[in-house]
């Protein structure tokens, strides 16, 4: 037994699940990523439209990316770096981070010891139907970065419970309390921009080209003309507009493609074909950066009854940011 209670097993041991955790429906293996890493991806019935990720990281770094729905972070263990919108901060454990839909933004190491995070990203017909119990119109987060203990606390408590078993009453009772929170303290109503600038109509119009065409082997010169830019003119706008190359884009939207593809069921050799990567072992790298899992452990269905034990960690005593004003708290 560890320290916290735990048993210990091997990292490349899996077994089933006891036949009682009846609600979760999709759970990865804990084969480690590298030495001493894991990550895990599922969904739990009790919040149809809510994936759950947890990572255990030592070295790990994320490519540049951002998720296609709302997501709700939080550092449990340890620190973190964290890149977003043009900054890296070192995140200390009981951080929350806040992403709304294309936010790029990447994690990656900060202490020899690592960092655990657990995650919450939400489809967006769920998020929004969560938001109308606070707000007449949609809702997005208004900060990235977060200290509040309490809504730490509650995220924690809720993703670890959906980890192991919960009922839908019991599962659906703390988010809202969560929502609640972040709806009173962390959002405000979605920017709608009714006519939008001529630069950004077609930047969105390159956005859908990519989308529609992502199997094929798209140049930037395809994208130019699809908007009549140069492709330098397009290079130095989409990456201004979006954060990412245009390449980093459709990288992003192969992948995005291919979750929803090995969610289905799809082998992982007709996902990497389908989706336009060169090749598997392509596929797996890329997929790897953004996502944090390998395929297979995305794809797979191995269980494990028990979690690993929990390192220990040396926090470090507060921020460091190149940008310090997107760090926030908030008193209990």
């Amino acid at each position: 037994m560890s320290p916290n209670g735990t048993t210990k097993s091997s990292p490349h041991a899996c077994v089933i699940v006891d036949g009682s955790l009846q609600n979760i429906k999709k759970y990865q293996s804990e084969r480690p990523l590298g030495a001493q890493e894991s990550a895990r991806i599922w969904r739990h019935t009790a919040l149809k439209g809510v994936e759950l990720f947890r990572g255990s990281y030592k070295k790990y770094q994320a490519a540049h990316h951002f998720h296609g729905v709302p997501a709700i972070g939080v550092v449990a263990q340890g620190a973190m770096n964290f890149y977003c919108r043009g900054a890296t901060n070192v995140l200390p454990s009981n951080t929350i981070f806040l992403m709304n839909p294309e936010e790029v933004h990447a994690p990656g190491p900060a202490i020899p010891d690592g960092w655990v995070l657990r995650v919450f990203y939400f489809e967006d017909s769920f998020y929004r139907a969560r938001c109308a119990n606070f707000a007449l119109a949609d809702l997005r987060f208004s900060q990235v970065l977060v200290q509040d203990r309490v809504l730490s606390d509650n995220l924690l408590t809720l993703h670890r419970n959906l980890e192991e078993d919960g009922t839908a009453l019991e599962a659906e009772a703390s988010l809202l309390t969560v929502f609640s929170r972040v709806a009173e303290r962390y959002s405000c109503a979605a920017a709608r921009v009714s006519v939008p600038a001529k630069e950004h109509g077609k930047i969105k119009r390159v956005k859908d080209y990519i989308a529609a065409h992502h199997r094929k082997n798209i140049t930037l010169d395809d994208l130019a003309a699809a908007v009549q830019f140069s492709p330098y003119h397009l290079l130095r706008t989409f990456r201004s507009t979006v954060g990412l190359t245009p390449h980093a884009y459709l990288t992003q939207v192969r992948v995005e493609a291919a979750k929803r593809l090995l969610r289905a069921g799809h082998s992982i050799a007709s996902v990497s074909a389908e989706t336009g990567f060169a090749d598997q072992s392509h596929f797996t790298r890329h997929f790897k950066r953004i996502t944090g899992v390998t395929p297979a452990r995305y794809h797979g269905n191995t269980w494990r009854a028990k979690r690993p034990a929990a390192p220990t960690f040396t926090q470090p005593p507060q921020f460091r940011s190149s940008n310090s004003h997107m760090l926030t708290s908030a008193h209990r």
